[in-house]
């Protein structure tokens, strides 16, 4: 197999420390690019001298003070940039210095519309991929759910309602991208309500959202101090969908008779799947050395990004 030098920017808990090495599932960019055999992780790079050191003795490789330090030392193919939401675009911005093959970063791309923006003309300049860390893009499951939306098995799309918190950019993004992913386009939007339940610039919102294949969908914001939540409900014409436990299961239901009143129509949960979304790292990972090493397209890729964060802006922005 080819193997690609890869480098972890940001030595936090989804860069590192939110699994170890002996768990079966991964939900860390160090376990995922350590157990891919077409990568070889290099590395992290962390101003935290204890943090990055701790995580270069969990996963391997050199614990770097800063990107130069790990540039000048390295002849990286990968880069990984796992920092906090502020931090994206700063350290993106000083990545593009430099020659590499392919970014994959957190979510959102970058605070603002206007950063994001010229992250991706920077890159697309130099010729280096944006692949965008939204998770469940990369799970088959939902490509599957993609795929049977559009092909019509279900009808006609009638309505949909989610749950979600901690932040319209910062997790809410996930749920507008998975829309887009699922559905195309959104039309526009109407905010609702605001909560600042945990970033001070990033209200968890409550809106009314357009969807190109019509019908609405109804996006409201949980306060996350209460509990975490991440949830889609999808009524269409013969089915019912409702994503749960944020993703790592899938229920559906068909149409049919009620069993008391014959001459009603009700929904009957007839499925249950679990998906892969625990895994959802490592997938992206083989989906990243199949687009080095094949060509095949990634699923979730800058220019994907860009239009969540533009719906995410209106959002916030809006007037209710």
């Amino acid at each position: 197999m080819n193997s690609f030098n890869i480098l972890i920017i940001g030595a936090g808990q989804i860069g590192a420390f939110f699994d170890s090495p002996d768990k079966d599932y991964v939900l860390t960019h160090a376990h995922a690019f350590k157990k891919h055999s077409g990568f070889n992780l290099l590395g992290f790079v962390d101003s935290n001298t204890k943090r990055v050191e701790m995580a270069a003795n969990i996963w391997g490789g050199e614990a770097f003070l800063t990107i130069d330090d790990a540039f000048s030392k390295n002849n990286i193919d990968v880069v990984v940039v796992s920092v906090s939401d502020e931090y994206h675009y700063q350290v993106l911005k000083e990545l593009s210095k430099y020659s590499f093959k392919l970014v994959f970063t957190e979510k959102p791309l970058t605070k603002t519309v206007a950063e994001g923006t010229e992250i991706l003309d920077v890159y697309k300049k130099k010729k280096i991929p944006i692949i965008v860390n939204y998770s469940r893009r990369f799970v088959p499951e939902f490509s599957l759910l993609k795929n049977e939306i559009s092909s019509g098995f279900y009808g006609k799309y009638l309505s949909g309602c989610g749950y979600y918190g901690k932040g319209t950019l910062h997790n809410g993004s996930h749920m507008i991208d998975l829309l887009f992913f699922l559905f195309g386009d959104i039309n526009e939007s109407k905010t609702i309500s605001r909560i600042f339940d945990h970033f001070e610039d990033d209200p968890s919102c409550s809106a009314v959202l357009n969807l190109m294949l019509g019908g609405k969908f109804f996006m409201q914001g949980i306060d996350c101090r209460c509990y975490s939540l991440f949830e889609l409900d999808l009524l269409f014409e013969q089915k019912r969908i409702r994503i749960l436990d944020s993703g790592l299961k899938i229920e559906y239901y068909e149409v049919g008779k009620n069993d008391i009143y014959p001459e009603y129509r009700e929904l009957k949960k007839v499925e249950c799947h679990d998906t892969q979304l625990l895994n959802a790292i490592s997938l992206a990972s083989d989906s990243i050395y199949k687009f080095l090493t094949l060509g095949l397209t990634c699923p979730s890729q800058g220019d994907d990004a860009i239009l969540s964060q533009k719906i995410c802006s209106n959002i916030i922005n809006g007037q209710y």
